[in-house]
């Protein structure tokens, strides 16, 4: 009779201490997944920095060329620094989802720079006197893909972003 109990109190401890070490693993893989999310998510505030110095030297009259190339390629080497970034970190347990996601929106950065952002800047650089209504209206069109492209990426890169959060328990704000 007290052989029984103790085997059945040992079971029970057994059970107990196998569900705190289960509860410890998930949480702590929980973090580790968010720390993760966070090294990722810290890359993109520094492409969207770069795209915003940017596009606030674009929008200034008095602008030089100077520091339109500078804040251009500033914008460029930032991209693909943090492509290399996420190279570098590999996958989050073997699993690649969000490392290839985030990668797939830096790539789409990437290319708005080299083709639209680079056709924003040529035509900036020119002479006022040069610039056509054509140009003009390439410009705005140009501005629409980018906002189009940008929104896409961004949409395609939350999505992988929440099925990570799902898989990982993690929350979002």
């Amino acid at each position: 009779m007290l052989r029984r109990f103790l085997m059945k109190t040992l079971n029970r401890f057994l059970s107990i201490a196998l569900a705190i070490l289960s509860l410890t693993s998930c949480t702590r893989k929980a973090e580790q997944a968010a720390q993760y999310n966070d090294i990722i998510i810290q890359r993109q505030k520094d492409i969207i920095a770069a795209f915003d110095r940017f596009d606030s030297t674009f929008a200034d009259s008095i602008a030089s060329k100077e520091e339109i190339e500078f804040a251009f390629v500033n914008m460029q080497s930032n991209i693909k620094h943090s492509i290399l970034s996420i190279d570098s970190i590999g996958p989050f347990n073997n699993d690649p989802l969000l490392q290839q996601s985030a990668r797939d929106l830096f790539t789409a950065y990437d290319k708005m720079v080299e083709d639209d952002y680079r056709i924003l800047k040529e035509i900036k650089l020119m002479p006022a006197e040069s610039i056509t209504a054509p140009m003009i209206d390439t410009t705005i069109s140009v501005q629409i893909r980018i906002h189009d492209v940008s929104k896409l990426a961004q949409e395609k890169f939350l999505k992988a972003q929440e099925e990570f959060g799902k898989k990982y328990n993690l929350t979002f704000e």
